[in-house]
């Protein structure tokens, strides 16, 4: 005799099967036969996915006379909320991380808008100083005069040679973004960064910028070769003794390639308390 649990299961599955029959009925469009009678699948590109409330545009950088591409993810409700002024992640590298961030922002932050800003080819330090200025000159104005961006609650989320880009960020120009979060920068690609800091503290402290910035470090705990330089690093920015700068950093599970989720969930915490303030 089967009891009600498998009775239920045994419906569930009867309404499945119909509606899969039914659906691949109305459904003839999409698939085709094969000669060897196997389905082949005609791909609909007015159909094709678009992720919600996503924007991709063009940002003319007025340094280089060339063109960026931004992606530009809104908050739900954005639409309705007109008199709301939203915090801004800006991160390198949109097409890795727009999806990762988006998830995570919307359990854990929600209000947010998020700006992936294309890396460009052939980037490297020496070219870093005029990424820099496109992003404060021309991407700045760009979100917060088109768009409802609070010019004061500025996030830099930045993973891998992004977090050396947001590194060199944070002293090269200081005062430019309120949060960064830099998840196990390479720091071996280029040790530029370290070099800066060098020079900044090296720099008497009454003649010292203040960086006036929150800052999230993480990195994976099989990531062994570059776990003296991420503790040096660290070791640095403490050694600053700028009261304008709060340091926060945690050492996640896995290696280079798999320490980004976590780093991503543990840092939109870390930022959504700092929002929240």
């Amino acid at each position: 005799m089967k009891t009600a649990t498998q009775r239920t299961m045994r419906d569930y599955n009867i309404i499945f099967l119909t509606l899969a029959l039914f659906l691949n009925a109305g459904n003839t469009n999409n698939l085709k036969a094969q000669d060897n009678g196997a389905p082949t699948l005609e791909v609909l590109e007015h159909e094709a996915y678009e992720m919600p409330r996503t924007q991709v545009i063009q940002v003319h950088n007025s340094e280089t006379d060339t063109l960026n591409t931004l992606y530009v993810k809104l908050p739900e409700g954005y639409e309705e909320n007109t008199d709301l002024k939203y915090p801004v992640i800006y991160f390198t590298h949109p097409v890795l991380h727009i999806e990762i961030l988006s998830s995570t922002t919307y359990w854990q932050i929600e209000d947010v808008i998020l700006v992936g800003i294309t890396w460009q080819k052939g980037m490297n330090l020496d070219k870093l100083d005029s990424y820099l200025n496109f992003i404060r000159n021309d991407v700045f104005r760009t979100i917060e005069t088109n768009y409802q961006a609070d010019a004061d609650q500025r996030t830099y989320f930045g993973y891998s040679y992004g977090a050396v880009f947001g590194a060199y960020f944070l002293t090269e120009r200081t005062n430019t973004f309120e949060n960064y979060i830099l998840g196990s920068p390479a720091l071996g690609i280029d040790h530029q960064v370290i070099t800066n800091i060098y020079a900044f503290k090296s720099t008497e402290m009454e003649d010292r910028k203040k960086l006036n910035a929150n800052v999230f470090v993480s990195y994976g705990n099989l990531e062994t070769t570059a776990i003296p330089l991420f503790e040096k690093f660290i070791t640095m920015l403490k050694g600053l003794n700028d009261e304008t700068l709060t340091l926060e950093h945690t050492v996640v599970e896995g290696d280079h390639s798999t320490a980004l989720p976590m780093t991503t969930v543990q840092s939109m915490y870390w930022l959504s308390n700092l929002i929240k303030e």
